[in-house]
C-alpha cells in the first residue's frame, strides 16, 4: 500500500540531487550564462534603440513602446510616467507625486476643454501626469530635504501656459498647416497656409476637416471598417511658375502617433505621379513631407529625405487645376508594429547610398579573402614542407613582424600607395592580403606539419611537382584551417574602418563601415544610427554562428601533431 507521503519522499531526493549538481557543476553554467548576458547586453541595447522613435529617446525609455490600432483620431495619448529627480529621496517621492497630481487635477478641473470628441476625464488625467513631471523638476534640493508642503512650494509656479501646453501634449491629432511649391530655381510659392488652406481642401471617406488657427485638423473614425480617408487639395500652378519646373511639394503637418499609413498622388498636366514610399504617422512632433519628381538630386549621394514621385503611366484629360491627394489608411496593431520595426531601417537605407556601400564591402571582402587564403596556404607550404637555406631565419623574421603595431607602418604604407597612384582606390585595402599575413601563415604552418610525409612522397612518385602536390594533396588536408582563416578575414575586412578612412576620398568607393559613419555627421539620430549598425553587424553574427564549427576546428587543429 502506497504511503501518503510517497510523492514528497520522491521530490526530496530530486531536490537534493539538483542542489548537489548545482554545487558541483551547475554554477559553471550559471557563470557562463551570466557572462553571455553581459556580452549580449550591448547588442540587445542596439536592437532596442533601433526600434525607438526620437520622442522615446528624449523620454529615456528603457524599452520601445508597442503601437496599437487607433480607431479614431484625435485621441488622448498616454503620458509618460513622471521622472523622479536625482535630488528626490525615494521616501518622499510617492507622497509627492500623489499630492502634486491632486493639485494638477484641481487646476485642470477649472479649464474648459475645446474638443468634445475626447473623453474629458482621461484628457485631464493624462495632462495631470505631464504637469506632475514639470512641477517635480522645479523642486529644489533643499525643498526635497525639507519636510514642508511641496505643493505650497511649487504649486503657484503652474502658469496657464503650462496647463495649455500639457493638454496639447497629450492630445494626438493630425493637422495640415501648409503646402508649398518649390521650383528648380528654389523659388517658393504657398499653395495654402492657415485658414486659406481649409477652403482649398476636400475630404472623402470616414472623416471631416475642422478649421484651426494654423490650418486644418483632420478627424477620422475607422471603427466602421478599413476604408481610407482621402484629403484632396486642388490648386492652380502659381503665377510665374511652370509645371515642368516643379522640384518639390512640401506638406507641413503634425502626425498623431497612430502609425496609420499616408500615401500621396499628384495629378499634374494630364499625368499622375505616385509617391514611392508610404509614410507611417509615428510621431507627435510637427514634420514636413517632401514629394519630389525625378531630378538632379537622384544622381547624388545625398540623404534621400524626400519621397520620390514616379509617373504611373495613366494619361488624364488636361485640367486647369492640379490635385494633390493624401490617402490615410488605418493600420491594425500588427501593421503598426511592423511599421515601427521597419521605420528606422528604411531611414537608414535612405540616409546613405546603402547598396553602393554594401557592394564595395563585398568586393573588398572577396578580394581580401581570396588573397589571404592563397598567400597563407602557398607561403606556409614553403615553410612547412620544403627544405631551403635560411628557412628558419625567414620564419622568425616573418613572425617578428607581428610585433609591429599598425600605427608604426601606417604613414610609410600610405606614402608607398600614394606614390603608386593608388590613393582614393580600393587597391591599398585588398592588395596587401595577397602578400601574406604572419598570423595566418603561422596557423597554416602548424597545420601542414601534422600531415604525414608519406602522402607527399606518394605524389612525387606519381609524377606531381611541388605546385601540384600543394594543390592536390596539401590544400585538401588543411580545409578546416582555411575555413577559420576565411571567417577571420571576412570579419576583419567587413569591419575595417581605419584603412578606408585613410585611403578613400570619393564617397562612391566607401565600404559600409565608413559609409555608415556619414550618418553621425548629419546629427545624433541614435535610432537610425543603431539601425544602420545592426544592419552591418548582422552578417558578421550570422557568418560566425553558421561557420563556428569550422572556425573552432581550424584553430584547434593547428596544435594537433600527427
Amino acid at each position: 500500500m502506497t504511503r501518503p507521503d510517497a510523492p514528497a519522499a520522491i521530490v526530496r531526493p530530486r531536490a537534493a540531487g539538483f542542489r548537489r549538481w548545482l554545487a558541483e557543476k551547475g554554477w559553471v553554467h550559471v557563470v557562463l550564462l551570466a557572462g553571455a548576458g553581459v556580452f549580449l547586453f550591448p547588442f540587445a541595447w542596439m536592437v532596442g534603440t533601433s526600434l525607438k522613435t526620437d520622442e522615446e529617446i528624449s523620454q529615456d525609455r528603457l524599452f520601445p513602446a508597442l503601437p496599437t490600432h487607433r480607431p479614431a483620431t484625435p485621441y488622448v495619448r498616454d503620458a509618460p510616467e513622471p521622472r523622479r529627480p536625482d535630488d528626490a529621496p525615494g521616501s518622499r517621492w510617492e507622497d509627492a507625486v500623489a499630492s502634486l497630481r491632486a493639485h494638477a487635477l484641481a487646476v485642470l478641473a477649472d479649464v474648459p476643454l475645446d474638443d468634445p470628441a475626447l473623453d474629458p476625464r482621461r484628457w485631464r488625467d493624462q495632462a495631470a501626469e505631464v504637469l506632475v513631471d514639470r512641477l517635480a523638476a522645479r523642486i529644489s534640493r533643499a525643498q526635497w530635504r525639507d519636510d514642508g508642503d511641496l505643493v505650497a512650494a511649487v504649486g503657484a509656479t503652474l502658469a496657464p501656459e503650462d496647463v495649455a501646453s500639457a493638454l496639447e501634449q497629450v492630445r494626438a491629432r493630425i493637422e495640415l498647416t501648409g503646402v508649398q511649391w518649390i521650383a528648380r530655381d528654389q523659388r517658393i510659392a504657398d499653395l495654402g497656409q492657415g485658414a486659406a488652406l481649409v477652403d482649398a481642401l476636400a475630404i472623402d471617406g470616414p472623416g471631416d476637416l475642422a478649421a484651426i488657427g494654423s490650418g486644418a485638423r483632420l478627424r477620422c473614425d475607422f471603427s466602421g471598417g478599413d476604408a481610407p480617408v482621402v484629403v484632396r487639395l486642388r490648386f492652380a500652378v502659381p503665377d510665374g511658375f511652370a509645371s515642368a519646373d516643379l522640384h518639390k511639394l512640401v506638406v507641413s503637418l503634425r502626425p498623431d502617433d497612430s502609425w496609420h499609413r499616408l500615401d500621396a498622388e499628384l495629378d499634374l498636366d494630364g499625368r499622375t505621379w505616385v509617391g514611392q514610399r508610404t509614410v507611417y504617422l509615428g510621431e507627435h512632433r510637427p514634420m514636413a513631407l517632401v514629394f519630389q519628381p525625378p531630378g538632379f538630386d537622384d544622381t547624388t549621394y545625398r540623404a534621400r529625405t524626400w519621397i520620390p514621385l514616379r509617373q504611373d503611366g495613366r494619361i488624364l484629360p488636361t485640367a486647369a487645376h492640379a490635385e494633390l491627394r493624401l490617402t490615410l489608411s488605418p493600420s491594425s496593431t500588427a501593421r503598426a508594429v511592423w511599421g515601427k520595426v521597419m521605420r528606422n531601417y528604411q531611414r537608414a537605407f535612405n540616409a546613405v547610398p546603402f547598396w553602393t556601400y554594401v557592394i564595395n564591402s563585398m568586393i573588398l571582402v572577396a578580394l581580401t579573402m581570396g588573397g589571404a587564403l592563397f598567400s597563407s596556404a602557398f607561403v606556409a607550404y614553403a615553410f612547412a614542407r620544403l627544405n631551403w637555406p635560411g628557412r628558419g631565419v625567414a620564419l622568425i623574421l616573418l613572425l617578428a613582424t607581428m610585433m609591429l603595431p599598425g600605427q608604426v607602418t601606417m604613414i610609410p604604407g600610405f606614402l608607398i600607395w600614394r606614390e603608386l597612384g593608388w590613393y582614393n582606390t580600393l587597391n591599398p585595402l585588398w592588395v596587401p592580403a595577397w602578400f601574406g599575413n604572419a598570423f595566418f601563415i603561422f596557423l597554416m604552418v602548424q597545420q601542414m606539419k601534422t600531415i604525414p610525409k608519406e602522402l607527399e612522397e606518394a605524389a612525387r612518385i606519381d609524377g606531381f611537382n611541388a605546385v601540384q602536390t600543394w594543390w592536390y594533396i596539401i590544400v585538401p588536408q588543411v580545409k578546416p584551417t582555411l575555413a577559420g582563416i576565411a571567417i577571420m578575414t571576412f570579419m576583419g575586412a567587413w569591419n575595417e574602418f581605419m584603412g578606408p578612412l585613410i585611403f578613400l576620398r570619393d564617397q562612391a568607393r566607401f565600404p559600409l563601415s565608413l559609409g555608415l559613419y556619414g550618418m553621425s555627421l548629419e546629427g545624433a539620430d541614435w535610432p537610425m544610427m543603431m539601425a544602420g549598425n545592426l544592419l552591418m553587424t548582422a552578417p558578421v553574427i550570422v557568418i560566425f554562428f553558421v561557420c563556428q564549427r569550422w572556425f573552432i576546428q581550424g584553430v584547434t587543429m593547428t596544435g594537433v601533431k600527427g
